[in-house]
């Protein structure tokens, strides 16, 4: 799944792909309106080095929410498992690190 950035808004692609996760976006967006974007659509923060973004898991959950199957909540929550694994969770658990990529 990828979170994609845009100018007007976020949007999660590939929801049921949960072997992946990263930002994407396809504008000649700056850090600063890809910052604005995330905290006016809740989802998310640039890091300070500007080549990830803390997604909030609660936004993940919103944004896949009526466009999974049934078992997708356990595949999620497998996912999760991985990233505190891999030190990709924030401290609290309510937060997963992106690699943020430009699409050409």
């Amino acid at each position: 799944m990828y979170l994609e950035i845009a100018s007007d808004g976020v949007d999660l692609k590939q929801p049921e792909v949960v072997t992946d996760l990263y930002a994407s976006y396809w504008e000649r967006l700056g850090p600063d309106t890809i910052t604005r974007v995330l905290a006016e659509n809740d989802a998310g923060e640039l890091s300070d080095d500007r080549q990830h973004v803390m997604i909030p898991v609660a936004a993940l959950r919103r944004l896949a929410a009526g466009r999974v199957s049934e078992g997708w909540d356990a595949d999620f929550d497998g996912m999760l498992t991985k990233a505190r694994e891999r030190g990709w969770l924030n401290e609290a658990g309510d937060a997963v690190q992106a690699h943020l990529e430009r699409e050409r």
